[in-house]
């Protein structure tokens, strides 16, 4: 017998039927085995034995009725049956495939004849729907993994539909808003109406927009009303989703609760600007009686040199250098009060510009340090031009303080990366080790030199703040032969028009 025959168990208790239809199927000998029972209990006793492809069953059995053979869950049969009845009706038809039957055949001549065709024909429906069972159990078993992991989000996940109607939320709604879904199924503008008033209404246009052209959108903060009266502070992010025949399906928004972030920044926000007026208010009075102290060690050691001895003389030299010192370094302290957040330009600064004034600026101290400044091609950026300033001039004259004795040149150069422009201000002094390399950004760290160089260490801090205000950073890597190579890159704005 080869191993794809076709297993059939015949159920008939009469033999007549029986050999009519083995008859019908001679022509495939080899092809089909028949396992015959003439009872229902007989019948019951191998299909717990063995498995079979098909079962044919006849409706009326001594010991019962055929339909009483079959699972009670249709959905739990292992193999299809086939009832058979010697009369026809239509009431009978309906019962056995209520019942779980696949097919319903009356036993004439002619049907029991065409018995191999009518069981191929109950084969192919079978595997057709054996074939959607698997699938829609794949389908439930990939919704189910999806519900799972979208209900197990912190984030509240909504699907609109096509018209912006709500059409599925995670279990997050209840816990966010205090309401459940069908609650906010039966408000008329559903999740959207616990939007805060002041800004129901740019959220709705921003939603019209995107269900209208399909567009996404990401972190957009707004205020919503929690079933407490609780206002909650939260950011949505949104995209067009599509079938994979590419029909759009709606828009996919997921909420998220920034609450205790929006509430640390605003502290944050507060404490700096209250720092920055502290050291604002501090430098600028200090200013005050620095310099009339200033002024009287001049006068005096001027006007009464004739006096004083030598040694007196250089105590007032020491008062008007450590005079000198403070006010440059209460300079810094301001200048770095003031590196505050400008709007950005509408047009893109020309940074050669801006790096050639600073040199020009500082061409007396290039001229007594014969060093040559060596400029490459610098990325023009969306940056106030007073910003850019200031930082250049805080890394040159870092560079001369540092490698000015050397009589190496200074490198500038640029590149765009990432959507951010990057410069650099490379010199071949003695470079900064290692465990110096993040330090040397802090406010008044000056690094293992600083007692053999001038400098109030608030220069690279300036830069740093300044970088980080326009979402970017400042670094410093080891120059090539020695030195030190320091970095800053700025988030630039794409140019209007331009698909960058």
């Amino acid at each position: 017998m080869p191993e794809t025959a076709l297993k059939i168990l015949l159920v008939e208790d009469e033999q007549a039927h029986v050999e009519l239809i083995k008859r019908a199927f001679s022509s495939r000998s080899g092809e089909v085995v028949f396992h015959i029972a003439h009872t229902l209990k007989d019948a019951s006793a191998l299909l717990k034995k063995q498995d079979y492809d098909l079962v044919l069953l006849d409706f009326l059995l001594p010991d019962g009725k055929g339909i009483e053979l079959l699972p009670a869950n249709k959905e739990e049969a292992a193999c299809p049956f086939m009832l058979m009845t010697s009369h026809g009706d239509e009431k009978l038809a309906v019962e056995a495939l209520k019942a779980g039957a696949l097919d319903y055949v009356v036993k004439s001549a002619e049907n029991l004849g065409a018995m191999p065709i009518l069981v191929q024909r109950a084969l192919r429906e079978w595997n057709l729907i054996q074939e959607r069972r698997k699938a829609e159990e794949a389908l439930r078993l990939s919704e189910e993994k999806f519900r799972t992991i979208a209900d197990y989000s912190m984030d509240l996940g909504i699907w609109l539909g096509i018209y912006g109607e709500l059409l599925w939320a995670n279990r997050s709604v209840e816990r966010m808003t205090g309401y459940t879904f069908e609650e906010c199924l039966k408000k008329q503008d559903h999740i959207f109406a616990l939007i805060h008033e002041d800004d129901r209404e740019e959220i709705h246009k921003l939603f019209s927009k995107a269900v209208a052209e399909k567009t996404s959108g990401t972190n957009v903060p707004f205020r919503l009303k929690r079933k407490d009266g609780f206002i909650l502070w939260v950011s949505i992010s949104w995209q067009p989703i599509f079938s994979s025949s590419k029909e759009f399906l709606g828009i996919r928004a997921s909420i998220r609760d920034i609450h205790k972030l929006k509430s640390t920044l605003e502290k944050l926000e507060d404490a700096n600007r209250e720092l920055d007026a502290f050291v604002y208010t501090v430098s600028h009075d200090l200013r005050t009686p620095l310099t009339p102290i200033i002024g009287y060690a001049q006068l005096l050691r001027k006007q009464y040199s004739d006096k004083l001895d030598d040694k007196a003389g250089q105590f007032l030299a020491a008062i008007e250098q450590q005079g000198e010192n403070m006010l440059d370094l209460l300079e810094d302290l301001l200048r770095l009060a003031r590196a505050g957040f400008l709007e950005r330009p509408s047009k893109p600064i020309n940074v050669e510009t801006v790096v050639r004034e600073v040199i020009a600026a500082l061409n007396g101290k290039l001229m007594d340090n014969q060093i040559e400044i060596q400029g490459g091609s610098l990325p023009t950026v969306h940056l106030p031009k007073t910003l850019l300033n200031q930082i250049f001039e805080n890394l040159l004259k870092n560079a001369l303080t540092y490698a000015g004795q050397t009589g190496q040149p200074i490198e500038i150069g640029g590149d765009r990366k990432e959507g951010k422009a990057r410069y650099f201000v490379r010199d071949h002094g003695p470079g900064i080790p290692d465990n110096e390399k993040t330090k040397i950004f802090e406010v008044f760290y000056r690094g293992a030199c600083e007692e053999q160089t001038q400098g109030t260490g608030i220069g690279l801090a300036t830069v740093r703040k300044i970088a980080r205000q326009y979402g970017g950073t400042a670094w410093v890597e080891n120059t090539p032969g020695g030195g030190a190579t320091f970095w800053f890159s700025l988030e630039d704005m794409p140019e209007p028009n331009s698909l960058a």
